[in-house]
């Protein structure tokens, strides 16, 4: 009875460790998962310039103000005409003019697009899904960086982005118009 007793008390501690161990990795699962969402969730939001010209693959370029920007197509729109094109039909757009922002007050204003440009580096943010861009309205979007930058690069974009706004200045598309580059610049509100 003594030998029985003593090898159920040598394999509950040579079991336990483990045991706790796993309970220990697996309760720390759901926080890591919620921190990775909370990383792809934090969404920037960026400034669109009054014009857009897009560069179909074929054909010549149309200019106007981009309306709509999804995963089916972007349509822009110019004196109550809109043109609507597959995201595969579409080189790139590029965004001309100044543009219309939020400073701190909460009050609109325009940003002449000229006065910051030569002080401050263009972003370049390269494999961004389509559906990680959210067109607000024709003057404003977010993008949502947290599957495209590392963690540390995302907290300086959001750090930046309190005291400056980034202005869109191209969005080139890949070959299967599912993925974009997206160039931007930030300046101060």
């Amino acid at each position: 009875m003594k030998t029985a007793l003593n090898i159920i008390t040598l394999t509950l501690l040579v079991s336990s460790p483990g045991v706790i161990g796993y309970a220990e990795t697996t309760m720390s699962k759901p926080r890591e998962i919620a921190q990775a969402s909370n990383q792809q969730a934090q969404s920037l939001p960026v400034a669109l310039p009054d014009d857009a010209l897009v560069w179909p693959k074929s054909g010549s370029s149309i200019i106007g103000q981009l309306t709509a920007l999804s995963e089916q197509g972007l349509t822009i729109s110019k004196n109550n005409f809109s043109q609507t094109l597959s995201l595969s039909e579409v080189n790139r757009i590029e965004f001309q003019g100044d543009v219309w922002i939020r400073d701190r007050q909460g009050r609109r204003v325009r940003k002449f697009r000229s006065e910051d440009s030569s002080k401050t580096k263009q972003e370049v943010w390269q494999g961004v899904p389509i559906r990680a861009f959210q067109l607000q309205n024709p003057e404003t979007a977010s993008l949502r960086l947290g599957t495209v930058l590392s963690r540390e690069d995302l907290q300086d974009i959001l750090s930046i982005s309190k005291d400056s706004v980034y202005i869109v200045d191209a969005i080139e598309f890949d070959s299967s118009g599912q993925m974009m580059t997206i160039k931007a610049t930030p300046i101060d509100r």
